[in-house]
């Protein structure tokens, strides 16, 4: 029966390998490599299927005896190793985790003793060798060359590489032969240290020396195991950096959500996924920087602190700059200093960057993200729409192999060309009301449970829209033909002067670009500006003032610097004040800036702003698109958290969840 004769062989290797395990690392790999959840013994076990009917019951017994065979392997070496090990346990009070930080430090320091290395190492191969290193990728692509019946022994091998990589799993066959899972940045490959190819006193430095995820430098030849396993047999080898402290978990990645996006070096290492996807996303921005420059776009650097946040209505991070005693903010967009720059004459520029909005966290939002702003003289929507779909189905097909990707366990089509769909009718059909009916849209809402107090007309349109009809927007389409209230910089449509020139780009549910035909026109710039801030600060004076200031401080709407004011009175109110609490929450949405008209802007426009078309393209989104990453946080190596020690602080997966239910 070949079932039961691998079963036995398997108890046979068990037996050499949990003999051959010098210490508790080296036991544990070969515990997790037999009996692990996704051990040796489990596959094997997972063929009973392959077993005939009637010798089922026969097999299976068998199967159980070895199975509680190779668990006495293991109970015997554990006993063997905790006795050998009895006089490096923990101090009382040590924590266990201290405790294999200490016996890491000790085997770093015999390493150093007995090598004269400080375990530390510096270029590898060695600094005028004239010999460079060999990925993992390009050492698998050396294998596919190779006959597995042909290579199987390295002493004949004439293929030598040299790879630096960090070290997954060890499995100690013998004193003299040691199997190593080694990891670089593009994979996995198998590494021997056997004597007959390693010198004895470097086999006998690492075997008692070497922990898992150190990282070793290898110089080897290139063959087969007998089991047709592609393997570096090892000629020489090198600690290049010891890992001191422990791993969260050797075998099986790092489950909490919280650690993998606090200490993203070590989702790293333990998810293969989790590289691919930021090898991924360093291929799309340059993919798409590659795009824009082909089509004869320049690339810019714009200011990131600005003395009023413009070209959004969000809200800014503040600062301060104590060399001129000013106020300032970072950028919530970069569309201001681009159309300065087309009116300098530069009639095709971009700018690829951080975007900083001191908003909400969602699976969709993070305060700090990144987007390209682009913007193209004589241009308009519609070479906006070519460049947005062209660009994003270029992407999806160079990086995935195809326009149509997974996401969230749905194919979602990327292809140009997009539909065009319009907005009215969508809020009609899946709403059942129209824009301008406040009433129904107020409905609407709180069926939703959103209370519409105090919502803007265009907040409730957009709200309404959000809820009922952007669910439905799965493959990738242009939403057009938008009411112009919902959008002050945009020109009206040229054949409906009650609709914008604009259209928000949608893939999966969810915004990922968002374009105009631009406003060029100073005058009607300036108006549309200076009613916004008016607007904005009429709000937030009668918001402030219905919620207690005025039995504060005396204040005027006019008066230039009445915010300053008030922040500073509702300072002053005493903590006993329950008003305060309410007045200082609402304080923080008011900024001055936000009833400032940027004159500079203005003055430009007024030299003369060519027509243009203008795009703005969210780069996180793309990126969860087309690596099939529910979170935005999934996308960002280092995305904003809550501080580990504040009380109360949700940890990262469960406001994920709570944000997509």
């Amino acid at each position: 029966m070949p079932l039961l004769d691998d079963l036995e062989n398997l108890r046979k290797e068990a037996e050499a390998a949990f003999a051959g395990a010098a210490d508790k690392a080296a036991l544990e790999t070969v515990r997790v490599d037999f009996l692990g959840n996704r051990g040796r013994l489990k596959a094997t076990l997972g063929r009973m299927g392959e077993v005939p009917k009637e010798q089922k019951p026969a097999v299976g017994k068998r199967a159980n005896e070895i199975g509680a065979e190779i668990q006495a392997l293991f109970d015997a070496a554990k006993t063997r190793v905790d006795s050998a090990t009895g006089g490096a346990a923990a101090t009382d009070g040590q924590s266990s985790f201290e405790s294999l930080k200490h016996e890491r430090l000790t085997k770093l320091k015999l390493y150093q003793e007995r090598t004269g290395d400080t375990g530390w190492g510096s270029r590898f191969p060695a600094p005028g060798s004239g010999k460079s290193l060999t990925s993992v990728e390009d050492i698998r692509k050396k294998f596919e060359k190779l006959n597995p019946a042909q290579h199987t022994d390295p002493q004949n091998s004439s293929e030598e590489v040299h790879v630096a990589a960090r070290v997954l799993l060890r499995r100690d066959q013998s004193k003299k032969l040691i199997f190593l899972t080694v990891q670089d940045q593009g994979g996995t490959i198998q590494v021997a240290l056997w004597n007959a190819l390693l010198d004895e006193k470097t086999l006998g430095d690492l075997r008692d020396t070497l922990d898992l995820w150190d990282i070793v430098g290898i110089t080897g030849k290139l063959a087969f195991t007998q089991k047709g396993e592609p393997t570096v047999w090892a000629t020489s080898a090198r600690l290049l950096t010891k890992c001191i402290l422990p791993p969260p978990d050797k075998h099986h990645g790092i489950h909490d959500k919280e650690i993998r996006y606090r200490q993203r070096y070590l989702d790293m290492i333990s998810e293969p996924q989790s590289r691919k996807t930021f090898v991924l996303r360093a291929k799309a921005v340059a993919g798409l920087r590659r795009f824009l420059d082909e089509q004869g776009f320049l690339e810019m650097e714009t200011p990131v602190l600005q003395t009023i946040p413009g070209g959004a209505a969000a809200r800014p991070f503040e600062t301060h700059l104590n060399s001129l005693d000013m106020k300032m903010y970072l950028r919530i967009a970069t569309e201001i200093p681009l159309k300065k720059l087309l009116v300098g004459g530069l009639e095709k520029v971009y700018e690829l960057g951080r975007i900083f909005r001191n908003e909400g966290l969602s699976p969709k939002h993070n305060p700090e993200f990144t987007s390209v702003e682009i913007y193209q003289a004589y241009g308009d929507l519609r070479d906006m729409m070519a460049l947005t779909e062209n660009v994003v189905s270029q992407l999806a097909q160079n990086l995935t192999g195809s326009t149509t990707v997974t996401f969230r366990g749905r194919q979602i089509k990327l292809g140009a060309p997009w539909p065009r769909l319009d907005y009215c009718e969508l809020l009609q059909k899946h709403a059942g009301v129209s824009y301008d009916d406040i009433p129904g849209l107020e409905r609407k809402l709180k069926e939703k449970g959103i209370d519409p107090a105090g919502l803007s007309h265009v907040d409730k349109i957009d709200g309404v829209f959000g809820e009922y009809a952007e669910p439905h927007l799965m493959d990738a389409c242009f939403i057009i033909n938008q009411p112009v209230e919902m959008s002050p910089l945009c020109r009206a449509h040229p054949n409906n002067p009650k609709l914008a020139d604009r259209f928000e780009a949608f893939a999966s549910g969810m915004e990922i670009a968002n374009a105009y035909t631009e406003l060029n026109d100073p005058i009607e710039q300036r108006n549309r500006l200076e009613t916004q801030a008016k607007d904005a600060g009429v709000a937030a004076f009668k918001e402030l003032h219905n919620a207690g200031l005025g039995d504060f401080i005396k204040l005027d709407a006019k008066d230039a610097d009445w915010v300053d004011k008030a922040k500073a009175a509702i300072h002053a109110i005493p903590v006993s004040d329950k008003r305060k609490v309410k007045l200082a929450e609402l304080a923080k949405n008011v900024h001055a800036a936000d009833q400032r008209v940027d004159e500079d802007f203005l003055c430009a426009m007024e030299h003369g702003m060519p027509p243009a078309g203008g795009l703005g393209i969210g780069i996180d989104r793309v990126v969860m698109l087309l690596a099939g990453q529910d979170s935005i946080r999934d996308v960002i190596p280092f995305p904003l958290m809550r501080p580990e020690n504040k009380q109360g602080a949700a940890s990262a997966e469960k406001k994920d969840e709570a944000e997509k239910k």
